[in-house]
């Protein structure tokens, strides 16, 4: 019995996590420009979504409403915005 109770919770526990978006408030806040693609990338996950031209690149993340747009120049952020925060 308490096999199956604490195999229960770690389901729970898996899929609250799971569940968690990187795409919140508490992340925007920590981009500063100058950070590197790769510290953005650990911060947030894999981008949705990328458009690159020449040294430059435009990353999207999302998650439903909330979206945060990271430009890169040199894989150094230059702009950031977001949304529904």
């Amino acid at each position: 019995m308490k096999t199956r109770i604490k195999s229960f919770l770690l389901i729970i526990m898996l899929l609250f996590i799971a569940a968690c978006s990187k795409v919140n408030s508490d992340n925007f806040k920590k981009i500063e420009v100058g950070m590197e693609y790769d510290k953005i990338v650990a911060l947030l996950g894999e981008p949705d979504k990328c458009d690159i031209a020449l040294n430059a690149k435009s990353c999207l993340w999302t998650d439903g409403d909330k979206k945060i747009d990271v430009k890169f120049f040199a894989d150094n952020v230059v702009f950031y915005s977001g949304s529904g925060l």
